[in-house]
């Protein structure tokens, strides 16, 4: 069976966070189990009663409970990986405040392993059963890879796939662009996917902004996106737009893939 990780702080984006991933639970008959990293092995116990107290709040069955000595930023992936889950969600607490998963470190935390990431806000209101996705298209040849899963979550869901270009004025570019646009949609027509295609006012350098405001008017509920973080790609649209993307004023769910990661035809919480 299929397991999801949940790391916990104990904090409200915690709650918000292992309310999503229950949901997501259910509808992909998954094992939810919380994940808490201490910093000394004394601190286990308390750990372990603090999760099975919000554990115990949700009224679902059986949820398992995970404790691991070491640091956020180095030791969430390692235990996912022991814990062999699918999939990750953690809630982020956005650009002020205690920085759980926001920044260049953040970000390492998604780059140290193989298991995607789904990252959710205080402000998510959305629920889990995925209606539409926004999977934006860049120069990148890697942004193909990303495919899999999106077609994935689509047909665990029912789910319309959003294909998000930016406007590209150079003609090499802008042909370059066209193809893996191409390539997208052939490969979701080929799994018989329902799609929308959009191309953005905005060139590479103001895409992020209007991706944002695109998922925003089209009521998406989950955006899929390459990390491009710690020099694994060189981002076409700034260095800093993987933190927009998941610190997005609307509390849209982002979905997370090391480009590595997603070459792997491995079992998957969205598998059907």
């Amino acid at each position: 069976m299929s397991k999801i990780i949940v790391p916990t702080d104990f904090t409200s984006v915690s709650e918000v966070a292992i309310r999503y991933a229950s949901e997501l639970a259910k509808h992909t008959n998954s094992e939810l189990h919380l994940l808490h990293i201490v910093d000394k092995e004394n601190e286990r116990a308390d750990a372990q009663a603090k999760m099975k107290n919000q554990a115990a709040q949700l009224g679902v069955g059986s949820v398992g409970t995970v404790t691991a000595v070491g640091n956020i930023f180095e030791d969430i992936t390692d235990a996912a990986e022991r814990e062999n889950a699918e999939l990750i969600v953690m809630g982020t607490h956005g650009l002020k405040g205690m920085q759980f998963i926001v920044g260049s470190k953040a970000l390492r935390v998604v780059s140290e392993g193989n298991v995607p990431f789904i990252i959710v806000q205080e402000e998510t209101k959305r629920s889990a059963h995925v209606r539409k996705i926004l999977a934006p298209l860049d120069l990148h040849q890697e942004t193909k890879q990303k495919l899999k899963i999106v077609a994935d979550v689509a047909e665990k869901f029912g789910a319309e796939v959003h294909l998000v270009s930016p406007k590209e004025s150079d003609e090499y570019l802008n042909n370059k662009l066209t193809r893996n646009v191409a390539y997208a949609e052939g490969y979701l027509e080929e799994r018989k996917i329902q799609y929308k295609t959009a191309v953005t006012e905005a060139s590479s350098g103001g895409f992020v902004k209007d991706l944002l405001k695109y998922a925003n008017y089209a009521d998406i509920d989950l955006i899929c996106i390459l990390n491009t973080a710690e020099d694994r790609l060189v981002h076409a649209f700034g260095i800093d737009s993987e933190q927009k993307i998941i610190t997005n004023e609307a509390g849209i769910p982002v979905m997370i893939l090391n480009p590595a990661a997603t070459y792997k035809d491995s079992a998957s919480v969205f598998a059907q």
